[in-house]
């Protein structure tokens, strides 16, 4: 090679080495960026979960406070004498709809950047949220259903012991989405009921 060509070929050399080191660092950047925007979504999907879930109890005590004190002769009486409206089935479903819809949202997040692990949690999360609503709202056992026209629902002590078990589970699951939240984001993995606090979420 002639020595003409040698600063013209080092020369190029020299910035293929560069441009290839600038690539490689604008690739490394991207990777990081991309790492910690799906970190920051993940941590947003799970806490709404979280979030969303604990509202779960608070909704479904309502609506069993709604089933005992709208039954019965006192319920028909003050309808009759239009002290207060009929429950309207529609409206109720609205009302529920409303309620559940923010934990479906955060529960579809999960299932779109979550990983295989809070996925899973997050599956059973939602399901123990339904088996709450379902133990709340459950039509009660206390007295014959002819004598509900008169004494409204009346839930028996084996009724509520299941509400309170499904809260309790519920909790759980609620404890161990947060536990993989906190790992997953590099976060130290602390004990989240301490002290004298209850693992049974506040029920009405």
């Amino acid at each position: 090679m002639s020595d003409l060509w040698v600063p013209v070929v080092a020369a190029l050399g020299s910035s293929a080495l560069t441009g290839l080191v600038a690539f490689g660092l604008e690739w490394w950047r991207s990777h990081v960026a991309g790492r910690a925007a799906l970190s920051e979504r993940r941590a947003r999907a799970y806490t709404r979960l979280l979030a969303r879930s604990g509202v779960i109890v608070h909704i479904a005590g309502g609506f069993h406070l709604a089933m005992q004190v709208r039954s019965g002769l006192a319920e028909g009486v003050n309808v009759m004498l239009g002290k207060q409206r009929p429950l309207d089935p529609l409206e109720l479903m609205e009302r529920m709809r409303a309620d559940i819809e923010p934990l479906y949202e955060a529960w579809s997040e999960v299932w779109a950047v979550g990983s295989k692990e809070a996925i899973a949690e997050a599956n059973d999360l939602v399901d123990k949220c339904g088996d709450v609503m379902s133990a709340a709202t459950r039509p009660g056992e206390a007295v014959p259903r002819f004598m509900q026209v008169i004494a409204g629902e009346k839930w028996t002590p084996a009724q509520l012991d299941q509400w309170d078990k499904e809260v309790r589970a519920l909790a759980e699951a609620r404890r161990r989405l947060a536990v993989t939240t906190r790992r997953e984001l590099g976060i130290e993995v602390a004990e989240l009921f301490t002290g004298g606090q209850s693992k049974q979420l506040v029920k009405p």
